[in-house]
């Protein structure tokens, strides 16, 4: 599988768009901002003037430090850091423009590192960041991130951003268009989880932000940026979702993790994390120094409205839901209008009803086998809109899709058009056969690209029905398929018997 493949299938599997867990490696990548252990260093030289005093720190802690060697220095560094602050003339301006924070005890050392943090510079004509950007209209549902700068709300205006746990335990967070900053940001020094003791209260209190962490890697494809294999926060995490979860959860993990790493020689690989319960979480690793791949991907599968817009939505009707008083905050609109609502405005949806309780045509299960536009839930595919729909398609509809991820039992009639339809020749009447032998005599073997070379692109889906299973290679089908609809539009499906059965034909072939 290409870097494509494994992205789609990973929204395929979950039914959603990634979230993105970003490290701080994106943001040396883009503000060449320093690393942890440079960080330390720039802080402990300027309060000692002395070259040597990260070194000195490294020295008297422990290199197996239970959170890490880094926030183990960062303890002593904050408290000879704050001893100086609040003592040496050099820092008088310092102590004077934050005298506030300084008598709510904020940490020196906090402040002086949001201060150097903050204000990103983004490079400019740098096409891999303009790539990233394109990411937040429609490509990604939300983003986790350890980092403390603002590169990310800086890249993604329009989503909202909750600092810390408190703030995302209080905070009505709906998962789509957020960014989650679980170890603070410069824009509040005290929420800054920098030192060994911050690590324990983040972890003392840590029991809702995991759940909540637990239910974006069930439901969502993950994809980590920025981040070491070996970074201590991610062997945390997946320690604790390790422990709570049986090995089987986990294994249901796999295609849904995808851990992107720096690395000058590109390669895909699957990659293994094991904890000491014997349990292990199991991820696709891509090794690339071109991010441009990973965001082309990402960029291949675009929902049909913005993140945004979908947060405001579910915002609104949970509030509706829940309020017993009229309000003024919402306007009605459509979903055909929803890309063209502001920011600014609120909203309710109008949903129309349905006669028999669907609301979807024939044609867009058609069109979502080719183009996997339409993110249908299965389980509804399945349960409501094929037995409905069935009554009036007697030839049948695409539904391997779709069951290919259902577990519940199937309808009466789903379950016949199961049965009647188990290869692809079942698709074809006795005349139908009559025409494929001729055919096949008339020019012996066959495939996709000879069909098209015979018939043309615009009219060989009519003999394209005569192929062997053998002769028809999915991947090939589903790239013409695609041309054709996009050169003809979606509506060349409408009355037309002969295109339906060969996609019908596909969908058996490809998912069943």
């Amino acid at each position: 599988m290409g870097i494509s493949d494994i992205i789609k299938n990973a929204i395929q599997i979950t039914g959603h768009h990634p979230f993105l867990f970003v490290g701080s490696g994106i943001s040396k990548r883009y503000l060449n901002t320093e690393k942890w252990d440079e960080l330390l260093k720039v802080f402990c030289t300027e309060f000692s003037g002395n070259d040597f005093q990260y070194n000195i720190y490294a020295n008297e802690v422990d290199a197996k430090d239970y959170y890490g060697m880094q926030p183990a220095i960062a303890n002593l560094l904050e408290k000879d850091y704050s001893r100086a602050v609040l003592s040496k003339e050099k820092y008088n301006s310092f102590r004077t423009a934050h005298k506030q924070e300084l008598l709510n005890n904020v940490s020196a050392l906090k402040i002086a590192i949001s201060q150097h943090l903050a204000n990103p510079v983004l490079p400019e004509n740098n096409p891999e960041l303009d790539l990233l950007k394109k990411l937040a209209k429609r490509s990604i549902s939300g983003i986790i991130t350890t980092n403390y700068d603002t590169l990310l709300e800086t890249l993604f205006p329009n989503f909202d951003t909750y600092v810390g746990q408190e703030e995302l335990l209080f905070s009505d967070i709906t998962g789509i268009g957020e960014i989650y900053k679980i170890h603070g940001s410069v824009t509040d020094a005290k929420t800054l989880v920098l030192t060994s003791y911050d690590y324990e209260v983040f972890e003392r209190k840590a029991s809702y932000l995991i759940a909540k962490l637990l239910t974006i890697f069930l439901e969502y494809p993950i994809i980590f940026l920025g981040y070491s294999l070996n970074d201590r926060n991610i062997r945390n995490i997946f320690s604790t979702i390790s422990d709570c979860l049986s090995q089987d959860k986990l294994d249901k993990l796999k295609d849904r993790l995808i851990f992107v790493e720096y690395s000058s020689v590109e390669s895909i690989s699957e990659f293994l994390m094991h904890f000491d319960n014997d349990n292990n979480v199991r991820m696709h690793q891509i090794s690339t120094s071109n991010f441009s791949k990973i965001y082309e991907a990402i960029l291949e599968n675009k929902s049909k409205y913005s993140p945004s817009v979908l947060r405001y939505l579910r915002k609104d009707i949970y509030e509706l839901a829940n309020s017993s008083k009229p309000t003024e905050r919402i306007v009605a609109t459509g979903f055909e209008n929803l890309d063209d609502i502001s920011q600014a405005d609120q909203f309710i949806l109008g949903v129309g009803v349905a006669k028999n309780g669907h609301v979807i045509k024939a044609e867009q299960l058609y069109e979502d086998l080719v183009f996997d536009n339409q993110h249908f839930n299965p389980d509804l595919v399945v349960e409501e809109y094929l037995p409905e729909l069935l009554k009036n398609n007697s030839g049948g509809l695409p539904m391997y899709k779709y069951l290919k991820d259902y577990q519940g039992q199937t309808f009466e009639r789903v379950q016949n058009n199961i049965l009647k339809y188990t290869d692809i020749d079942k698709f074809l009447n006795e005349q139908l056969r009559k025409q494929k032998s001729t055919y096949h005599k008339t020019y012996g073997n066959l495939s996709v690209s000879r069909v098209i070379e015979l018939e043309g692109s615009d009219y060989a889906y009519r003999k394209l029905i005569f192929l062997t299973e053998d002769e028809m290679n999915c991947s090939e089908l589903l790239k013409y398929l695609q041309t054709l609809l996009k050169n003809n539009s979606p509506k060349l499906l409408h009355g037309n018997p002969e295109l339906k059965r060969l996609i019908r034909m596909y969908d058996l072939l490809r998912y069943k």
